[in-house]
């Protein structure tokens, strides 16, 4: 089944302290944060914005927006979505608007999760994204990246995401990510990436267990390792190249708890040749998990040598 969907194309988060995020987003990561009202936009492509961060308690995610390319392609994913028994609710213009987006609807998946999908993204050509450390994103029609999600009911979601979406399969990883709990992560794509979504039944309380951006030199991704490093920011997996979509990338946590994927050299998919495959490994190297620092006690010294 063809699907309207052709990539991820902006992410909603709601975090608890807007400034911790710009100084991570800009200091950290490299991307362009501008003041919205309400909250900031993130940019890192000539898009006027790819993430949407708002300020709440949930430190989680608010909602995914996946790009469709026309009017006539929203048309039909809200048929199929409604025929599928899944409620659909279509934007007003100014909530378009608000979205910088032409046509816009949302619905939700079977955990709760809130999506859109929309078409007709504003472009900034005559404001280009300026990285304020010179960072580059592979973007383009493989969209912003992807995002990972935590879910209980494994098999109903792959039902919504392939069955009801039109996603499709790239692969399985059978392993154990964190030491001593097995699980089967499976990646899922609606483009040339490898995967624009990942499905993991891991027992957290947030909806998003990562979100992944591209950079579009290795040298961007060591340099960002060693900000991390240097800032004392808690790194959940150490570099490392992935087996499956072959991504070379470190996992910095953000200030929300949940972490940022930040990799160059993802594999791209030819649906004419890719066949389905299962791995037993996370990572052809690397990628050690690292447990997060556990909360100082009141009174406790940080000196090492107290």
């Amino acid at each position: 089944m063809a699907s309207e969907i052709e990539a991820l194309g902006y992410v909603g988060l709601e975090v608890s302290s807007l400034e911790n995020w710009r100084a991570f987003a800009t200091g950290v990561l490299g991307l362009q944060v501008i003041d919205q009202a309400g909250g900031l936009d993130v940019r890192m492509d000539a898009y006027a914005r790819r993430l949407r961060l708002t300020e709440g308690p949930r430190d989680d995610l608010a909602y995914a927006g996946w790009e469709v390319r026309d009017e006539a392609a929203l048309i039909s994913l809200s048929r199929r979505l409604q025929a599928a028994g899944v409620a659909v609710s279509q934007a007003s213009v100014d909530q378009a608007a608000a979205r910088y987006v032409a046509g816009l609807i949302r619905f939700e998946d079977p955990e709760g999760n809130a999506h859109e999908a929309f078409f007709g993204p504003l472009q900034k050509t005559h404001e280009p994204f300026v990285s304020p450390l010179g960072v580059g994103f592979k973007t383009g029609r493989q969209g912003l990246g992807h995002i990972v999600l935590s879910c209980r009911d494994k098999a109903a979601m792959m039902e919504f995401f392939i069955g009801v979406l039109g996603f499709r399969l790239s692969d399985h990883i059978n392993t154990e990510v964190i030491p001593g709990r097995p699980l089967e992560i499976s990646f899922l794509r609606c483009n040339g990436r490898h995967h624009s979504l990942a499905l993991a039944p891991v027992p957290i309380p947030k909806r998003i267990v990562h979100l992944m951006v591209e950079a579009t030199s290795i040298d961007d991704v060591g340099r960002a390792l060693y900000r991390c490093q240097d800032a004392g920011i808690h790194l959940s997996f150490t570099l490392g190249r992935h087996a499956n979509d072959e991504m070379l990338s470190f996992y910095p946590m953000t200030p929300s708890g949940f972490d940022i994927e930040y990799g160059w050299g993802g594999l791209e998919v030819d649906d004419e040749t890719w066949h389905v495959v299962t791995h037993d490994r996370n990572s052809a190297w690397g990628h050690t998990y690292q447990r997060p620092p556990r909360p100082q006690k009141p009174g406790a010294t940080t000196d090492a040598f107290s």
